[in-house]
């Protein structure tokens, strides 16, 4: 921790990694928006969930619940994806906030996985979770601005 119990502010690796997460999420929003609604009639959307719960009660609530309301679940995943990108792009609270909801999001859908992508989304959530480890006072689009500026302003000299 820097002087007087806050956090360090981040440096340009971090934020390269920032970016990364937070256009994962946009990206995800993308993909499910333009390949995965158009499937929610598909009775075999949500099998492999189904299929690879580790419990029981995970398996029928897949099957009872979310599968017969997977178009509407589908639209609330979108809007979460978005929200998390946007926040963790944006700065200060805002990409706590992204990020810790993402951590949850990771750990919440780990026992509708099955085991292969437990260990994968295990690795995201420490991945992630390491963000919180740095300040962001300054969003993704203002670095990205500021260094077209600093690029600009160099060539000009």
């Amino acid at each position: 921790m820097a002087r007087g119990g806050q956090r360090p502010l981040a440096r340009i690796g971090w934020n390269v990694w920032r970016g990364v997460v937070g256009v994962f999420y946009l990206a995800a929003a993308i993909f499910n928006t333009v390949y995965t609604l158009p499937k929610t009639d598909e009775p075999a959307l949500l099998d492999g969930y189904a299929d690879g719960a580790w419990f029981p009660f995970i398996e029928n609530f897949t099957r009872d619940v979310l599968m017969p309301n997977d178009q509407l679940l589908m639209l609330l995943v979108i809007a979460f994806e978005v929200a998390v990108g946007l926040l963790i792009l944006s700065h200060g609270v805002r990409v706590d906030v992204g990020v810790a909801a993402s951590v949850l999001w990771v750990l919440a859908i780990l026992p509708f996985l099955a085991w292969p992508y437990l260990l994968t989304n295990i690795a995201l959530v420490v991945l992630q979770g390491m963000l919180l480890l740095r300040r962001y006072d300054t969003s993704i689009w203002t670095l990205i601005r500021n260094a077209g500026h600093s690029r600009r302003a160099s060539h000009a000299t």
